[in-house]
């Protein structure tokens, strides 16, 4: 315990000039406090079997955190001196075309399912929005999400030491349920944590580093990040431990080529010549991406089934999909590792390309008029947040996301987007008329 106090009182130090004086800040502290912990609480208690039925409506910890909290973070955005961005727009499509898409296709009586996905994405990013906008929001945030990391890897350590899913027992014994079985490979354990799989544990630690780098300013920093490739290796994920070098090769990328003005429009550049090579030179350039993001040469070979079997029901029904239907499949009806897939196949095309739009605009740059300070907490966190929010759809290749990684998502690209709204007005209003 000691050390997750020390951990919660390390966290960026540009904020301390700004103490909580007057007794509006005081209460705007502890409302955004109270927020940041309640919203973060999924990510300790596990969705499987921790569920509660409310006028009919099932809730997991976190679905009940942002369905409370989005009424509130409404009444914020509103308020003087905030402002509608592109994303905010997209988002709600995104959420609206999943309801429409599946009303015309499974009827109102069977909007249960897509209700909760759709309404919990969006409910997210406006408590994200509404909540986490100034910086010592922000950073209170963050404070709550390193000591709730540590946590979760740390459970997963003892599930590796006692190859049990302890987490989800303890779950399942509180709320009378049955708790998800373990997961082996190689003759060990997987650990998952107080999340619903491997892969999405894994992957969550793999997104909290990029924070991790760029909050920390102490020798704490290596510590933290090596604890968040631990929870990648316990997970045994090619996936997570891919999404965490990508995010530690750009966070090295852009320190070590700081100094260079367009080091990031020459990194697109390679990369867009790189993907137009391989889209000329492979025959099937999506089976070789994916059998190369896999360490199992077998499951790449399996999500290459996944695509082909998935193109053909999308092709079916390209602008609405089918729901939550099954398709009398194995592979469909098993496992989807693609979150792009899983939601054209629900909702249609349009509703995987609304959510790709809400991802790139909501890391789109902010076109500066001035020069804002590099040690500025919320130009870092501003990257930071550009990697997870990029992070998330290209490990969304191999891996669907769903209950409170879904939800983290939301937050993510809602975070992303007030820090796009504050920088860009920030710079707007430095630059005068």
């Amino acid at each position: 315990m000691a050390g997750l106090e020390a951990i919660s009182t390390a966290t960026s130090q540009d904020w301390e000039a700004s103490d909580l004086t007057s007794p509006r800040e005081a209460l705007a502290g502890r409302r955004h406090q109270f927020a940041a912990w309640f919203v973060l609480a999924g990510l300790i208690i596990p969705a499987w079997e921790a569920q509660v039925s409310i006028a009919g409506a099932k809730f997991t910890a976190g679905r009940l955190a942002v369905t409370v909290l989005v009424g509130p973070a409404l009444v914020l955005l509103t308020r003087r001196g905030r402002h509608a961005v592109t994303c905010d727009l997209l988002a709600f499509l995104t959420a609206a075309w999943m309801l429409l898409a599946a009303a015309s296709t499974a009827g109102f009586a069977a909007l249960s399912s897509p209700a909760a996905e759709s309404l919990q994405f969006l409910f997210s990013y406006v408590v994200a929005r509404g909540y986490f906008s100034s910086p010592a929001a922000l950073d209170t945030f963050v404070r709550a999400l390193k000591i709730l990391t540590v946590a979760v890897v740390l459970v997963g350590v003892a599930e590796y030491m006692t190859g049990r899913w302890i987490a989800h027992e303890a779950a399942a014994a509180i709320f009378g349920t049955s708790p998800l079985g373990s997961v082996t490979r190689g003759g060990s354990i997987r650990a998952t944590s107080t999340l619903d799989h491997p892969i999405l544990f894994g992957v969550f630690c793999a997104l909290v580093n990029p924070i991790i780098l760029l909050s920390e300013r102490t020798g704490r920093k290596l510590l933290l990040s090596l604890v968040c490739l631990l929870g990648c290796i316990l997970s045994q994920s090619s996936a997570a431990l891919m999404a965490y070098f990508l995010g530690v090769a750009a966070y090295s990328y852009d320190h070590l080529m700081r100094r260079l003005p367009g080091r990031w429009a020459i990194f697109w550049t390679v990369l867009a010549v790189a993907i137009g090579a391989l889209m000329t030179v492979a025959q099937h350039p999506i089976g070789w991406l994916i059998s190369h993001l896999t360490l199992d040469p077998e499951t790449g070979y399996y999500r290459i089934l996944i695509w082909d079997a998935a193109f053909y029901r999308i092709a079916q029904s390209p602008l609405t999909g089918f729901s939550f239907e099954l398709f009398d499949e194995n592979i469909l009806d098993s496992t989807v590792d693609c979150v792009w897939l899983v939601e054209a196949l629900r909702f249609g095309i349009p509703a995987t390309m609304l959510l790709l739009a809400t991802n790139l605009t909501a890391v789109w740059p902010v076109r500066r008029h001035v020069q804002v300070k590099s040690d500025d907490f919320q130009e870092r966190m501003n990257f930071a947040f550009t990697i997870i929010v990029l992070l998330f759809s290209f490990s969304g290749i191999t891996v669907h996301f769903w209950n409170y990684m879904w939800i983290f998502w939301g937050l993510a690209i809602g975070i992303k987007a007030s820090l796009h709204e504050s920088l860009y007005y920030r710079c707007y209003a430095t630059r005068g008329p």
